[in-house]
């Protein structure tokens, strides 16, 4: 199956992520790598943050096939848990303009529905591990504050200025999710 147009430029805008951060990307540039007129990816967008989304959305939609696949290795509850927190910290040391285009201001999940698909596809993940970890009769909504818990620590920790951080930066988040997990094994 041919690659459209469409798709060629999603997949262009994503190798050009991997030198120059978003803000930095041209259509136009885009538009002359691909050999095509400077006006297709607004034909085939409408904007350049539409078309922005898109690209974070891939990515993100890449990023959580990655992070799947590592959950699915692992074979207790935690260590599922410790296996997205590594593939997360995976995707934004290897990837880090397409993370920060799918997590930062530029665009929103609203922009483009493959970037909102790929969100509720890592929540849904980030969910089903963490609940995997909660004692027996834990509510669904005691779940939910506790994934956003995770998710704010993991994230917060994870984008940090390096001096904010004391010591090695990835044992200091994986301590944290253990810690998390005690506290919710200890009521």
């Amino acid at each position: 199956m041919r690659e459209t147009l469409q798709e060629r430029l999603v997949r262009t805008g994503l190798e050009l992520l991997a030198d120059q951060p978003a803000e930095r990307l041209s259509l136009r540039q885009l538009a002359e790598k691909l050999d095509v007129s400077h006006q297709a990816p607004y034909v085939h967008f409408g904007s350049k943050r539409r078309f922005l989304a898109a690209v974070a959305g891939a990515g993100l939609r890449r990023a959580t096939a990655q992070a799947k696949a590592a959950v699915a290795s692992a074979a207790e509850p935690l260590a599922r848990l410790h296996a997205l927190v590594d593939a997360y910290l995976r995707f934004i040391r290897t990837q880090p303009h397409v993370h920060d285009l799918a997590y930062g201001p530029l665009v929103a999940k609203a922009d483009h529905p493959l970037l909102q698909q790929a969100a509720i596809e890592y929540w849904d993940l980030l969910h089903e591990t963490v609940a995997a970890c909660q004692p027996e009769g834990t509510g669904e909504e005691e779940i939910l504050r506790r994934c956003a818990v995770t998710w704010g620590t993991v994230y917060g920790l994870a984008t940090l200025d390096e001096e904010s951080v004391p010591g090695d930066r990835y044992a200091l988040i994986h301590e944290a999710v253990d810690t998390l997990n005690q506290v919710w094994h200890s009521k």
